[in-house]
């Protein structure tokens, strides 16, 4: 595959080369690290074009038509389902399973991701293809949506299901040339039933009043509003102008709260599901211009979050911080849209790195639109700590052999974050070698207390209580004397029940050449207060212990981990109840006179070597040898 930047009139001639087919996405079982770990993905994969996004649909749409039935994989849960096509009527719970006994289980929101890439892919082919098959296929499926007797939950809530099919009916009438006549009929029959019999009432309900707080802008009320917004424009529905009205004034709070001190945010997964929706419905609203003049600085901060959680070496892949899963990528369709709106270029060379495999059809379809973005694509940058919404992040690039540091600075109290503040994720060689759960489960038991309790996060734990509310407050975050990136972060607030005058604090420090340090400083505690820490080794990475520091290998590079004032023994390793992969590196320390100060240092030795980095102290601070030739001693002076 050729790698050089070529004119969008070059791709004619280009479209004769035999290129290897699209495999078709990986079904893996669900686990953070399970898309690093897919041997079909590849690290450092060169940039694709245009000409080959126009193959992957000719691909993907043979597939479709070959389809019988639609299996949906439940992964969360672990549950693959199977519906006839055309789905003609919404799944009664006799259809489905229990999934969670303790809640009604979201079966349809996942069935509605389903059919929507089937849906896009089968436009697509029809549209820009001229596949008639597919055209016939898409309307007699859509046609079956009047059979249904509601577009919402299981719950019979309206939201992401009804938004969904409301973006799919929205794409399809908006240009009702070559429709078969009977079957357009239906299908708009479906959309005024939609608009009429689950978004009237709930609209009314639901955005009664002109006050808006973060937690109203929570990202399935506002999808859904923007959805039923576009499909009402594209049928002339009489709600059009309220629903429109209600929904600019609705992005202009979120770009407000996004900008202020709120810092609005769910975290970057969800701001990626929630913008794919509003930016489709932007993309043809009427006060599209003005609010994209308005919102310029609200969306830079969305795709500086995507462009600098990304993986080294695999940019599909975003830091597991908070509820981040890998099978969504929701947040390529709004990137790719943004970078053509702002000609941001940057973005572009990001969204060409993803495999294509991995990109959802509304980013795969819009590429030959936006062709021309590609081929000025120029890389981001990576020379300076950024500060995000709820995290803070230190790279040096975006290959496989760079390093990615993410430090959590949770301060919101949306959706979808968790009670992290400090929390360190580290990137490198295409995995995540230090880790999150990633998620939260919903069912009670082992998983759920592995992924949101006291072990599930690096923070210090005290007195076997973590974190309890999310009110992280940034001290500083600036280079230090000797060239590392430091950021020092006050915790105190984030904990329930501290003695009066008690101070919790994280430093972190990190420098370009691999070595991270992190000191967690506890003061006015009771006396013999005791401080947990836990840090999560990626899945399937091995562990060793050598000279008192821990060693995580994959057969060809190693993180060491050390700390001080004690050292590390293969006991501290443990395997969490409820989890699905990483093993945990468990640490117990004392504050006999209720203060205490604890280290940590990490260090990615690309050489893979067994000798483990010698540390030094003194009173003016901390010197560690790293065992290479490349690498000068590092001089912490705290």
């Amino acid at each position: 595959m050729k790698t050089t930047p070529r004119p969008v009139c070059a791709v004619v001639a280009f479209a004769v080369i035999s290129l290897r087919a699209e495999p078709p996405p990986p079904t893996l079982v669900y686990d953070v690290a399970a898309f690093e770990l897919a041997p079909s993905i590849p690290r450092d994969p060169a940039p694709w074009h245009a000409v080959d996004a126009a193959r992957t649909v000719r691909e993907r749409g043979a597939r479709e038509q070959a389809r019988r039935e639609l299996a949906v994989n439940y992964y969360r849960i672990g549950h693959t389902l199977a519906f006839r096509l055309p789905v003609d009527h919404r799944p009664t719970r006799a259809d489905l399973p229990a999934g969670i006994s303790t809640m009604t289980y979201p079966w349809m929101i996942w069935l509605a991701w389903e059919l929507e890439e089937r849906w896009r892919i089968l436009h697509a082919s029809w549209r820009t293809h001229g596949d008639t098959a597919a055209a016939n296929l898409l309307q007699r499926e859509l046609a079956a949506l009047a059979g249904w007797d509601r577009y919402c939950e299981m719950s019979d809530q309206t939201g992401l299901v009804t938004a969904h099919l409301a973006a799919c009916l929205s794409l399809a009438l908006a240009d009702e040339r070559g429709w078969d006549a009977s079957l357009l009929k239906k299908t708009r029959t479906a959309a005024a039933a939609l608009l009429d019999r689950d978004v009237a009432p709930w609209f009314a309900k639901q955005w009664a009043g002109e006050t808006f707080t973060p937690q109203k802008l929570v990202n399935i009320p506002f999808i859904a509003l923007v959805r039923a917004a576009q499909l009402a424009r594209i049928t002339g529905h009489p709600l059009t102008a309220a629903l429109e009205q209600k929904s600019a004034a609705v992005l202009r709070a979120w770009c407000r709260f996004r900008t202020g001190p709120e810092r609005h945010t769910e975290g970057t997964a969800y701001d990626g599901y929630l913008m794919d929706s509003v930016t489709e419905w932007l993309a043809g609203a009427p006060e599209r211009a003005a609010l994209l003049t308005e919102g310029r600085a609200a969306f830079r901060t969305l795709a500086d979050e995507w462009l600098q959680f990304a993986l080294p070496g695999r940019a599909d892949l975003h830091a597991p911080l908070g509820d981040v899963e890998g099978e969504m990528v929701f947040w390529a369709p709004p990137l790719l849209r943004l970078a053509a709106w702002y000609d941001w270029t940057d973005a572009a060379w990001l969204l060409a790195r993803v495999p294509l495999m991995r990109l959802p059809a509304a980013t795969v379809t819009a590429a030959a639109q936006h062709a021309d973005i590609f081929t000025r694509a120029t890389p981001p940058d990576a020379a300076a700590a950024h500060e995000h919404a709820h995290a803070l992040t230190f790279r040096t690039g975006w290959k496989a052999s760079d390093l990615l540091a993410v430090v959590s600075v949770s301060r919101g109290a949306m959706g979808h974050l968790h009670n992290d503040a400090g929390h360190l994720i580290l990137g490198w060689q295409g995995r995540f070698w230090i880790t999150d759960p990633g998620y939260q489960q919903y069912r009670p038991g082992q998983e759920r207390d592995y992924t949101i309790d006291a072990a599930a996060h690096s923070g210090p734990v005290i007195n076997g209580e973590p974190q309890k509310t999310r009110a992280a407050r940034l001290l500083s975050l600036a280079p230090d004397a000797g060239g590392a990136q430091h950021a020092a972060i006050d915790l105190t607030a984030c904990y329930k029940g501290l003695p009066k005058g008690a101070a919790v604090r994280r430093d972190v420090w990190v420098r370009p050449d691999g070595a991270i340090a992190v000191r967690d400083s506890l003061r006015g505690l009771a006396a013999n207060a005791t401080i947990g820490t836990h840090w999560l080794g990626g899945t399937q990475l091995a562990w060793a212990f050598v000279d008192g520091w821990a060693r995580l290998s994959d057969g060809r590079h190693a993180v060491w981990i050390g700390t001080w004032p004690d050292q590390l023994a293969a006991a501290s390793v443990v395997r969490q109840p409820g989890s699905r992969g990483p093993l945990t590196l468990a640490h117990s320390g004392k504050a006999p006179d209720g203060n205490t100060e604890r280290w940590w240092f990490f260090w990615c030795d690309d050489t893979g070597g067994w000798q483990a980095p010698a540390l030094s102290t003194s009173d003016r601070g901390f010197s560690a040898r790293l065992p290479s030739s490349s690498a000068t001693p590092w001089k912490i002076v705290p």
